[in-house]
């Protein structure tokens, strides 16, 4: 069965760039089958990538890792990231995004304020229509 993470972080990159936000990724370096350039891992083996369709190309997410090329000291290079070493993937401009649980297993999500997630939920609590809780 595909991880649940997959699916989440196909879905937040998309939200993400739906929404006009930049994407940025910090992935744990030391994971079996992460390819990163090693000289832009800092020193507690993590990196954090924009991943905004600007700064790469060919950016695709499966069941099992995330693929794009970057391009590193004028250099393209063809990463490769399981899904398993996605230790955050978040917003930018407003922090919102995926985040791994510092331990054990699952993920933590920042949804952010409702009035930076969607502007017209707040109209439809004032009363000119739309559902409400009672």
């Amino acid at each position: 069965m595909a991880m649940l993470r997959a699916y989440l972080v196909e879905a937040t990159y998309d939200w993400m760039i739906d929404h006009d936000l930049t994407p940025y990724l910090l992935v744990d370096t030391e994971y079996e089958g992460v390819i990163l350039p090693e000289s832009h891992i800092d020193e507690d083996g993590k990196m954090l990538l924009n991943i905004a369709p600007e700064a790469i190309e060919r950016f695709d997410c499966d069941d099992q890792f995330i693929r794009f090329d970057a391009t590193f000291d004028g250099e393209v290079m063809s990463l490769q990231i399981p899904v398993e070493a996605v230790l955050e993937l978040y917003a930018g401009e407003t922090a919102q995004g995926l985040y791994a649980r510092e331990f054990g297993y699952g993920i933590d999500v920042n949804e952010g304020d409702d009035n930076d997630v969607n502007p017209s939920k707040n109209s439809a609590q004032k009363g000119s229509g739309g559902l409400h809780l009672v």
